[in-house]
């Protein structure tokens, strides 16, 4: 069979995608990627997969004559994105939201292809809304923060699984905690946590993720007792989650997934301009699941200090790594690929 894979832009996006493609090349299934020429898709998709790309660029947010220049870009995106199925003889289409969702989905219900998306987040994006009507299911990442129709399925965020998952554990003196406002950084973090950690005069280890171009200064930010490594951006974070005892991030859907997966919980602060506000909603499904809290930005910083001083004296990162989560995000993606060739 033959996939037509449709995601660009941001990391959310694309590695969720990726690992479906990844899964449906281990199946014997073609995979062809419908991307941009700008986004990190570019970089990422291997020489394996045919790349295609089409003049799509984001709408929300814009100014007007971005806007303009959106909606011409959407018109031709969809006439070449009809071009390009027919051509190349696509059995699936799979949409994984943002931007380039639109004008690949309507392009498969023009060409009556068969047409699944994939939500990430807690709250469905402006694309996804608009195909939902056209497509045959929509497999979400996490819940909705609305009742589920019969057209979706909660199947969880596709991700690489390890090679090996263990809790945490008091074999090392300090508790060990990992901080990570993702690739881009976070200014908050980078600058709030290492004196929220501070004030708490405690033995730690920390490994600090800062985002690219933004290590200056962090470290002497982190009081002396706190052993502290602060690097622009770790290739495996896996292996920097399994490192620590829990996590400080953002509430993006893939660092969320994967952090659950590994069995470490999180202090999640999301990013308050998240569109529709989805990493606040994200974090809600965390804390359901008996495995974060949440810190709001507009929240004081004694109050996160409080929270990191609850979270260590009263061990709850050791209660959160054994909540259950019945949820697999590691088997997303062999579980979409078996309902699609089933539907």
């Amino acid at each position: 069979m033959k996939f037509l894979i449709s995601a660009a832009g941001t990391g959310g996006h694309v590695f969720p995608a990726l690992e479906f493609a990844n899964e449906c090349i281990k199946n014997n299934h073609e995979v062809i990627w419908m991307g941009t020429n700008t986004g990190i898709e570019n970089r990422v998709v291997p020489k394996n997969i045919k790349f295609l790309t089409i003049p799509m660029s984001g709408f929300r947010g814009k100014n007007l004559i971005n806007k303009i220049s959106s909606l011409l870009g959407l018109i031709v995106s969809i006439f070449k994105s009809i071009f390009y199925l027919y051509k190349n003889n696509i059995d699936y289409v799979i949409c994984f939201g943002g931007y380039i969702s639109l004008p690949v989905g309507l392009s498969a219900w023009i060409c009556r292809k068969p047409l699944f998306l994939h939500e990430q987040n807690a709250v469905m994006g402006t694309s996804n809304k608009v195909l939902q009507k056209f497509s045959k299911k929509t497999f979400l990442g996490f819940s909705l923060n609305e009742p589920l129709s019969k057209k979706m399925m909660l199947v969880g965020n596709p991700i690489k699984p390890p090679k090996e998952i263990f809790f945490p554990d008091q074999s090392h003196e300090s508790i060990r905690i990992y901080v990570t406002g993702g690739s881009q950084g976070s200014e908050f973090l980078n600058h709030n946590i290492p004196l929220a950690l501070s004030a708490l005069n405690t033995s730690l280890e920390v490994r600090h993720q800062s985002g690219v171009g933004k290590s200056s200064g962090i470290k002497r930010l982190y009081s002396s007792n706190i052993s502290v490594e602060v690097e622009e951006f770790y290739n495996s974070p896996h292996d920097a989650v399994l490192w620590s005892d829990f996590i400080i991030s953002r509430a993006g859907a893939l660092s969320l997934s994967e952090a659950i997966s590994l069995k470490r919980g999180l202090l999640m602060i999301p990013l308050p301009s998240a569109i529709d506000n989805h990493q606040l909603l994200n974090a809600v499904n965390i804390l359901d699941l008996g495995m974060g809290l949440i810190h709001e930005e507009s929240d004081s910083i004694e109050s996160l200090s409080r929270k990191l001083k609850d979270i260590l004296d009263k061990r709850l990162y050791l209660e959160w790594a054994r909540a259950e989560n019945n949820l697999d995000h590691f088997k997303a993606a062999g579980t979409m690929l078996n309902s699609i060739l089933h539907d």
